[in-house]
């Protein structure tokens, strides 16, 4: 006889004989099917609707790390069921009964990653939905069981997942318009204006589609001014107002766009008016003018209009040597005065 099939003849109980003993008094059994060492508490049941009642079971008596450990148990054995499924999404909602909702979460994400067919999805994007939110909106992330992390980028995280993987349901242009709020809120206002343009380009039936606008040009205003002043950030802000403005002219958001919109007018006004003042400073009265002129020609309604305008008359007279007269009173020979509209 040929020796794997003496092995296979060896009776299951001498087998124990040489089991270690640490296995032994475990109560481990010998399984054929899978040929090791088995411990049935740790085992599956036989079906995976066996493992899904028995799981069930802990769930209904609020045991739910045991219930947790069952459900994962079946993911696991049975990953092609449809219970499978099921037991993610009732993982998730064991999670959130421990108060741990990063961990639903991942179940959640589990869910949907590896059964994007099962009716459980959308249950499972709403409420990865909803634990987004609670992020986003200040709850934190706990280490070791403490709360200690801010949220906000596992609110990034969450609201990613639900456009990339769920982007025609009913959460994705809300997920996708959270992003940009997220990254508002921390101030990362080019990314949030790319989150918001995106709600634009991919969901332009979307009744957010005026907000997403209108937050395409704030974060465009607050992006000029976040770090240092960026003319062009500042132009393309007062173009996206308008923009605003022109496509939805009754939204109750105009009155902010109008304000918005003067407050960059006069903020590129004075931004002229200093570069004016410096090359008028140095002598540079030709490159002064240019400035000046720009000033009162682009933007008349500021407070930088009248100073300008005044400050060009006297480098004109100086340069045609004919006195001009000062209409505030004055010799209008203060061709080296500094003038501030305020």
């Amino acid at each position: 006889m040929k020796k794997t099939a003496y092995f296979r003849a060896f009776p299951i109980a001498l087998i124990a004989l040489f089991m270690p003993l640490s296995q032994a008094s475990a109560g481990w059994v010998w399984s054929p099917d899978i040929g090791k060492w088995i411990n049935p508490k740790s085992a599956a049941k036989d079906t995976p609707e066996e493992q899904f009642s028995w799981a069930l079971e802990f769930f209904n008596r609020n045991e739910w790390d045991r219930a947790i450990a069952e459900f994962e148990k079946l993911m696991n054995t049975f990953p092609n069921s449809r219970l499978a499924a099921e037991a993610a999404y009732h993982a998730g909602l064991a999670w959130e009964e421990k108060n741990d909702i990063a961990k639903a979460a991942d179940a959640y994400q589990k869910l949907i990653d590896k059964y994007p067919y099962s009716d459980r999805i959308k249950d499972g994007v709403k409420r990865e939905y909803d634990i987004a939110g609670q992020f986003a909106s200040g709850t934190r992330m706990k280490v070791l069981g403490v709360p200690v992390l801010s949220g906000q980028e596992k609110a990034i995280e969450l609201y990613k997942h639900i456009v990339k993987n769920a982007p025609f349901g009913t959460y994705g242009d809300q997920a996708q318009f959270k992003l940009g709020e997220v990254y508002k809120m921390q101030g990362a206002y080019d990314e949030a204006q790319r989150a918001f343009q995106q709600v634009l380009d991919e969901y332009p039936q979307s009744e957010l589609i005026a907000q997403a606008k209108y937050q395409v040009a704030y974060c465009s205003m607050q992006a000029s001014d976040s770090d240092q002043y960026n003319e062009n950030s500042a132009e393309r802000a007062i173009e996206e107002f308008e923009g605003f403005k022109k496509d939805f002219p009754e939204n109750t958001q105009n009155a902010e766009a109008d304000e918005a919109i003067k407050v960059l007018r006069r903020k590129k006004a004075e931004t002229s008016f200093e570069t004016a003042g410096f090359y008028d400073k140095r002598g540079k009265t030709s490159s002064a003018k240019l400035y000046y002129q720009e000033i009162v020609t682009k933007y008349p309604e500021t407070s930088f209009a009248q100073p300008s305008r005044k400050r060009l008359d006297e480098i004109v007279a100086n340069e045609t040597g004919e006195p001009k007269a000062d209409k505030s009173g004055g010799s209008g020979k203060s061709g080296k005065k500094w003038y501030k509209p305020w």
